[in-house]
């Protein structure tokens, strides 16, 4: 069921898609700092589309990596000093008392 689901999802998202390129096709021009480019419009945005979720994806990407960092150097951090409480409740106490 679930697997129909996503078959008729990915159906209606290329049909949007096409329809979507069809209504779109007239060519535009993109200038850009280096030169320029010309291509239906549909295709621009697409390519637009496609570097933004790329360049998001790699952001994000770096976050995660550095969060990882992070807590593996945390997690060392704790278990030095949970071996060190270890250490110190096997020692045995002196009362002067």
């Amino acid at each position: 069921m679930k697997r129909l689901l996503l078959l008729i999802l990915f159906l209606l998202l290329v049909a949007l898609g096409i329809s979507f390129a069809v209504h779109n096709s007239e060519p535009v021009t993109l200038h850009y700092y280096f030169g320029s480019v010309s291509g239906p419009l549909s295709l621009i945005v697409v390519i637009a589309l496609a570097v933004g979720a790329v360049l998001g994806v790699g952001t994000s990407l770096l976050l995660v990596f550095s969060q990882r960092h992070k807590v593996s150097r945390l997690q060392r951090k704790l278990d030095t000093c949970e071996q060190e409480i270890r250490n110190l409740r096997h020692l045995p106490l002196r009362d002067n008392h």
